[in-house]
């Protein structure tokens, strides 16, 4: 009997233990993507062993769906997708050595049904006019469950089923189930057709630190010049702070990892206190916790509390901007995220999108703990960690201080301070945001501490990294180091070694300024002064230009007019720790612009979307103004206007705008919209760089000569950086090379910022002897000369002509000639690459048989034209050989040949014709023309 109440009591209290010590997080089928049709890790359900077991210990979970390929899993945190709602049941099974205990725990996997605002699940922004109010309803499409549930508002924090609104604004409705503790979300952005904002081209948004002992710095305009406040704060190292850069005075809250401050320097939920340790180095960090269907209401906050064997362990609170009627409030408070020992800092970090990191080291006091544990948080919760193990081992002692950074504004390098004793080290990895992952590229060196490192940040580009050494505020002094990371290596980088600050003050964290990127500021324990470096991408050089190089200022606010250091408020003062920037998650703004495309030469130009969509733009006015724009906005409406309003151009009213502008220069486009919510709504001006593809001239004709290609390029050419060149043979140079036989070649000119193009087009001749010379034998009758021209069967495009030969002048340099006698003609052909073509044209003196007969005669002896003789015009260019004499009968009557005297008497058969009209016939030979 007593052996089976022992194995009872033995049960109940593992199932005890196991109830309350497995971690679960991640138990709701999320909104945010479809279970089946895109399952993701990110999805997942989260497991994991609240005690840190013992080295050696393996893991072996169930989590209850035996049909799921993914139902088991060995590693330390388990993780899980499920895609039914309902009690599930997940066993874990621990084995050290001979020792093996199961755990077991049922939970509750919640779905609520997916609401919205809209007409559907799409619908989530809506335009109304000024002045008209909207009813949002969070079972307006979907019916209200029938189990119990909570409704609460963003952002006004009311708990109705509808709220009516008029304000500009994003709003959000979460349900919760009260069961499961699982939600769901709908959202709906509100936009006032036509509301202005005056402030909205001017630089409005600060960003605020709280640090140290109550001090506060606002960036309102130049980091290097900050506004110096105070806060509640009273943290002796790290700090965190989040912030909405959409609005103005946007810091949300602040914290010191124990208590929650709103901007007003206000408590958040006072009652309330996170459990973050002060002592740690970088023990507090904030994340949003973002929505995929609601308004960013809701943040993490991590903390780092020691446990009872003295080791930190990460833990997480919700900060949630919806409760407290819109004040804010703690929903979740101190839950555990890992029970693995950790560093003393934890660090976020943006994702590639949507989503962040959450960065820590494990700490192990034998120092064998070289492992990064990444945690992905994103619109589905907290995943489970990516684990890496490289680099330096740190133990718990060298994990108590220093800090860990990944580099501003790149996000590709992160660097793992390992502080001593004994040794102070730098672990530096290439980092990829997107996956989270890490590759060590090298390890830093620094010797031995006493000083002990502490802070850690990089430059803009990457290139190089600032240390601060932490004295002990006497005779050790505290130092500030420059290394040129830039060759990768180690020992190049040791050897780069500058300091550029060493002192008796015991300096603190290194960070970069939120708004430029451009400032490291440096913390001391206990000064009312922060010091900073400037110049951050250039390397301290005993040779450099002291004006350019990174140069450290203790007195970084600056002095004043009597040349005073410029200090925090009375009372207030640095620590150790300064808060790094986490980026906030904008919901991108797409206000209708104008957009300029090019057809042809003609630029056009278009509004890119309906002012108040869904209200059509029924009217926009146009106006071209020869102008810059103005560097101050419109005082009234805060609108970008054109400098010069005299220099208008051109006005224009319709849906589009098309203008062939004459030259290059820049332009100012206003276009004022008018719809059924408001009247010539004047948009911001839009300067534009026009550049004209003007003048584009290419020569109507290239001739070459003994060249087998020839190069072909604009005689005038438009003057501008982004010209496309796309030739017919495929060249996309400004200079075509067009090879023999050559012909037409076009050419395709466009402007790849402007995206005008224009197509001109020319005719390349490869010219030969063959081509260019006529054929034809030439001849001219120097009996009478009748003067021709000799025409060459080209252009005069990039020739030169040399004409000699009888009667011509030394002018004769055209393509043609005029001739006027027979002999011989020369002409010299000259291109522009010298080659030369030669031909000569022999004229001949030939003249057509010309015969002259009289039309009458009369043979009547009386010695006068008594005989018909046909004769040569010119004797030596005709032969006579016969002539015959036919009567009106076609006989023949007379006919004589072989005879130099052919000539007729009148007589046939030696009697005298009757008077009457005859025909002749005389045979001849042409001598020119045989």
């Amino acid at each position: 009997m007593l052996r089976k109440f022992l194995f009872l009591l033995s049960w109940l209290l593992i199932s005890h233990i196991s109830f309350s010590q497995i971690i679960i997080r991640n138990n709701c089928i999320t909104q945010c993507a479809n279970c089946t049709v895109s399952p993701s890790s990110d999805l997942a359900t989260v497991f994991d062993w609240a005690v840190d077991m013992p080295a050696g210990t393996n893991y072996f979970w169930d989590f209850g769906e035996p049909g799921s390929p993914t139902n088991t899993s060995t590693l330390r945190t388990g993780s899980h997708q499920y895609c039914t709602p309902g009690v599930k049941t997940v066993t874990l099974t621990l084995v050290n050595g001979t020792t093996t205990t199961k755990e077991f725990k049922k939970f509750t996997v919640g779905q609520l049904p997916y609401i919205y605002l809209g007409k559907d699940d799409k619908d989530t922004t809506k335009t109304i006019c000024d002045g008209q109010f909207v009813e949002l309803n969070a079972f307006g499409k979907v019916g209200k469950p029938n189990y119990p549930i909570d409704v609460l508002w963003y952002p006004s924090g009311k708990t109705t089923d509808t709220i009516k609104v008029r304000d500009s604004g994003c709003y959000s409705v979460q349900i919760t189930d009260r069961a499961s503790g699982c939600t769901a979300e709908a959202k709906m952005q509100i936009k006032i057709c036509g509301e202005r904002d005056p402030d909205k081209n001017i630089s409005k948004f600060t960003k605020a630190w709280a640090f140290g002992d109550g001090a506060s710095i606002l960036f309102t305009g130049s980091p290097d010049n900050p506004t110096l406040v105070t806060s509640k704060i009273n943290a002796p190292n790290g700090v965190a702070k989040m912030e909405d850069p959409s609005i103005s005075n946007g810091l949300i809250f602040y914290t010191d990892g124990q208590k929650v401050f709103d901007k007003f320097n206000d408590p958040i939920d006072p009652s309330k206190i996170l459990n973050g340790d002060p002592a740690n180095s970088q023990g507090v960090t904030i994340i949003p916790k973002t929505s995929c269907k609601g308004c960013q209401a809701e943040y993490y906050v991590f903390t780092l509390q020691k446990n009872a064997k003295g080791e930190n362990l990460i833990f997480y609170s919700i900060v949630d901007m919806k409760m407290n009627k819109g004040k804010g409030g703690i929903s979740v408070l101190n839950d555990t995220l890992s029970p693995v020992p950790t560093t003393s800092r934890i660090l976020a970090t943006e994702g590639g999108g949507g989503f962040y990191w959450l960065v820590t080291q494990d700490a192990d006091p034998l120092a064998t703990s070289t492992t990064t544990r990444i945690f992905k948080v994103s619109a589905s919760g907290i995943s489970a960690p990516i684990v890496t193990k490289s680099g330096t081992s740190i133990s718990a002692a060298a994990g108590s201080t220093g800090n860990t950074k990944i580099s501003s504004p790149n996000s590709t390098k992160l660097a793992i301070t390992i502080p001593g004793p004994p040794t102070n080290k730098v672990d530096i990895y290439e980092y990829d945001k997107a996956t989270g992952k890490s590759t060590l590229s090298f390890t830093l060196d620094l010797g031995p501490s006493p000083p002990t490192l502490y802070g850690v940040e990089f430059s803009p580009n990457d290139s190089v990294l600032y240390i601060s050494m932490q004295g002990d505020g006497g005779s050790i002094p505290s130092q500030i180091l420059q290394f040129d990371i830039s060759s990768k290596n180690a020992v190049k980088t040791l050897a780069s070694k500058q300091v550029i600050y060493s002192g008796s003050e015991k300096v603190g964290a290194l960070q970069i300024d939120p708004v430029n990127y451009a400032i490291i500021f440096a913390a001391f324990q206990g000064s009312n002064i922060l010091g900073k470096i400037k110049g951050l991408n250039n390397l301290v050089t005993a040779k450099g230009d002291t004006n350019i190089m990174a140069k450290f200022t203790r007195n970084g606010f600056g002095l004043d007019s009597l040349g005073k250091p410029i200090t925090l408020p009375s009372g207030a003062t640095s620590q150790l720790g300064l808060p790094p920037t986490i980026p906030f998650p904008i919901t991108p703004q797409s206000p209708p612009s104008i957009t300029q495309t090019c057809e042809g030469t003609t630029f056009k130009f278009t509004i890119s979307q309906k002012l108040c969509d869904p209200l059509n733009n029924d009217r926009i006015d146009w106006k071209i103004y020869q102008t810059t724009l103005s560097p101050f906005p419109e005082p009234k409406t805060g609108i970008l206007v054109p400098l010069d309003t005299k220099k208008l151009i051109y006005s224009f009213t319709g849906a589009e705008l098309k203008y062939d502008f004459a030259t290059s220069d820049k332009y100012v486009i206003t276009a004022a919209i008018t719809n059924s919510c408001v009247m010539a709504y004047l948009m911001d001006a839009q300067q534009f760089d026009i550049v004209v593809l003007k003048p584009v001239t290419l020569d109507s004709e290239y001739n070459r000569i003994c060249q087998t290609d020839a190069k072909i390029s604009l005689t005038k050419s438009p003057v501008s950086k982004n010209l496309s060149f796309v030739w017919s043979n495929g060249d996309k140079t400004p200079t075509a090379t067009f090879k023999y036989p050559g012909g037409d070649l076009s050419l395709a000119l466009s402007d790849t910022a402007t995206k005008c193009s224009v197509k001109v087009s020319t005719k390349v001749n490869f010219l030969e002897n063959s081509y260019v010379m006529p054929k034809k034998d030439f001849s001219i009758c120097m009996d009478s000369p009748v003067p021709f021209p000799i025409l060459l069967n080209s252009s005069m495009k990039d020739l030169k002509f040399k004409w000699t030969g009888p009667s011509l002048s030394s002018v004769d340099t055209l393509n043609q000639i005029l001739v006027k006698s027979s002999g011989s003609y020369q002409v010299k052909i000259t291109d522009k690459d010298n080659c030369i073509l030669n031909n000569t044209f022999p004229v001949s003196d030939k003249c057509e048989p010309i015969i002259i007969a009289p039309s009458i005669f009369t043979p009547n002896g009386d010695g006068k034209n008594d005989y018909f003789s046909p004769l040569p015009k010119v004797a030596k260019r005709v032969e006579i050989l016969s002539l015959q004499i036919f009567n009106r009968w076609g006989e023949t009557i007379f006919f004589k040949s072989g005879s130099s005297d052919l000539q007729w008497d009148g007589k046939s058969n030696g009697v005298r014709v009757p008077q009457d009209s005859y025909a002749w016939v005389v045979q001849y030979k042409a001598v020119d023309f045989p």
